[in-house]
Parts: C-alpha cells; structure tokens; sequence
C-alpha cells in the first residue's frame, strides 16, 4: 500500500496477536498508523477507524486550504506587483504633466513679454544701424576736410569715430542676439500638431547630422566621428518634419558642447581623445526608438533632473540660453506624445533615448 502512490495516504491499522513493544515499533516502522490486539474489541476498533478517517478529512481539508492560501499569497504579490508598477507610471506621468504645464505656463508668459519687447527692440536695432551708417558717412565728410583740420584734433575725431563706430555695431549685434532669444522663447509657444505629415524617421535623422554637421562641427573644423545604425524596417513615422529636426539639432548641438569641452581638457593634459557621435534607430513595434550618445563630459548628477528645465544651461555666458533641451521635451514629449531617458556617467558619455509612438498610433491620435 505504502509503494503505490495511489494508495500510500490510506490509514493501516495492524490487529495481531503480537503485543510486545517490539512488535509494534516493528509495525510503525513499516507504515502502520495504529495497533490493535487480540483479542479484537469490535467498538474499540470501530472507534480507532472513526478517528482516523476524520484526522485524514481534517488532513486534505488542510492541504485544500493551504493550497488556496498559497495562491491567495501568489495573486497578492502579482498585484502589488502590478501595483507598484502603476504608481511608477503614474509618477512619470505626474512629472511629464508638471513639467508641461511648466511649459505652458512659459509659454504664455513668454508670449506676452515677447510682444511687449519687439517693437522696442525693432527700435533698437534701426537707430543703432542708422548711427552706424551716419558715422560712416560723416567719417567720409571729415576725410575730404582733412587739409583743413589740425592733425592732433583730426586724430581726436578719428578716436572718437572709432569708439562710437564700435558702440553702435556692438549695440545692434546685441539686440540682435536677444531678437534670436526672444524667437526661441516663442517657438514654445507655436508647437502643435498641425503639421504632422508622414517622414521617414531614418531621412530626418541623417538631414540633421548634415545640418548639425554644417552648423556646427565641420563650421568649426572640429574632428568627429559619427556612427549611424539605422533599423529600415521602421520607414514612415507621422511627425512634424521640421520641429523634430529641430529636436534632433538641439540635441546634436549639445553632444558637440560635451565633446569640445571634453577634447580641451584631453589636450590640455596630452591625453588622446576621439570625440565620437553615435546614432541608432530601433523598431519596438508599437513605437520607434532612437539613442543619441556621445563619449563627452556627461552630465553633472546635480542637474541631471533638472536638464530640460527652461533656461538652465552649462555653456560659458553669452554660448547659450537653456531653451534648447527644454523645447526638445516639448517636441518630443508635448507634442508627439514620446518619451525622453537620460544615462549618463560624468566625465565619461551621455545618452539620450528617445520613444516615439508608431505611424499607428500617432496618426489615429490626432
């Protein structure tokens, strides 16, 4: 009975003739569950037999309960599981809705600074070209009269030429620059999805390496090394053509500010540096992937959450605002609904990886 699974749970009860001690230490040892004597007593028998029919009910009753408590135990930790995975989404979510609000707040705060500027910085540029070309002429005029002005007070006229030329070019330069500030202030005001059209990722990217390229590295001769490593199988993706590009350069241009940085620092120390930009692209199915990495300087850990904040930037003054990386997010999470990651090691690289919901998706959405 004890061999046989089938049958190894059925209670035995031995009933001899055999009532040393021995003899049913013997009996235990083989299997038995209880020891009966004779001469048999039918009642103690049956009594025997009762209590062990029900210590065997009482047994499978506990291994059915146990077994439901296992379970029971196993689909709570399932769902906390499921739980906790629920709140990390719903932080990220929280984080990406604060942070466009944030942005939509910027938004329409900058739209109306921006306004109220223009047009005095219109003025500003006007009269300080205007000057410009005044002293131009009137430096012409005194050269024609230069017979008939001493040479000491012509020298005078020449020096204070010179330093009001320098001022007025200086003044018109600087509007200028803050007339670019104020258009990029105002591009995060201008994002929406009006127009969306059908692009191929792979195209996008490579235009803005050739943009980024003439812009930036090849403007400046700076020696890098670009990797491409682009998944075909991704074809047509439902964006804006040229605000993604724009997300695209905003982060190239800041992988070429790691990489300067870190190339002067290499030289000066005569350490070889290779400055190296790699892109790749990967088909997740429901969304598209793109990494951007650079063997730069990395990024600090004290600003790494604070990176697409509006203008934080750790170029010199006067290099950067800190709108790019902020309206990057915007493009990329504001208005095509993807996602931004950021890894990271100082001193050593970054990489930025970028989702992007499939043709799908996005099309239907909007």
């Amino acid at each position: 009975l004890k061999a046989n699974p089938e049958t190894r749970d059925i209670p035995v009860i031995f009933m001899t003739a055999l009532s040393d001690t021995e003899d049913k230490i013997t009996g235990f040892e083989v299997g038995a569950v209880d020891y009966v004597t004779k001469p048999i007593k039918i009642n103690e028998v049956l009594a025997r037999v009762k209590v062990h029919i029900q210590l065997r009910q009482l047994t499978k009753t506990l291994k059915k309960q146990n077994s439901l408590l296992q379970e029971e135990i196993k689909q709570r930790i399932i769902a906390e599981a499921k739980l906790k995975e629920a709140l990390q989404d719903l932080q990220v979510a929280q984080k990406e809705i604060i942070a466009q609000e944030k942005l939509a707040y910027l938004g329409t705060l900058t739209s109306g600074i921006a306004h109220e500027l223009c047009n005095p910085l219109n003025f500003v540029q006007n009269f300080a070209q205007l000057s410009s070309e005044l002293l131009d002429e009137f430096m012409e005029d005194l050269t024609l009269e230069t017979n008939k002005i001493e040479s000491e007070k012509f020298e005078n006229f020449t020096e204070i030429f010179n330093e009001l030329k320098h001022n007025a070019d200086g003044i018109y330069q600087h509007s200028k620059r803050a007339e670019r500030i104020i258009r990029m202030m105002v591009k995060h005001t201008r994002l929406d999805s009006s127009k969306l059209q059908f692009s191929n990722l792979n195209n996008i990217l490579t235009e803005s390496l050739q943009f980024a390229g003439h812009s930036l590295w090849e403007k400046q001769d700076f020696p890098i090394k670009i990797h491409t490593n682009y998944d075909e199988s991704i074809g047509e993706i439902f964006v804006s053509s040229s605000d993604i590009i724009q997300a695209f350069m905003n982060m190239f241009d800041n992988s070429y500010c790691a990489l300067k940085t870190k190339l002067e620092q290499q030289e000066s120390s005569n350490q070889d540096f290779t400055p190296t930009l790699s892109v790749q692209t990967c088909n997740l199915g429901e969304k598209v992937e793109i990494r951007i990495y650079d063997n730069g300087i990395g990024i600090n850990s004290k600003i790494r959450d604070k990176i697409f904040d509006p203008f934080l930037t750790t170029k010199p003054p006067g290099e950067g605002i800190g709108l790019g990386l902020s309206l990057t997010y915007e493009i990329i999470v504001g208005q095509h609904h993807g996602s931004i990651q950021v890894k990271t090691k100082l001193g050593e690289y970054s990489e930025f990886i970028i989702e992007i919901p499939a043709t799908k998706n996005i099309s239907e959405e909007n």
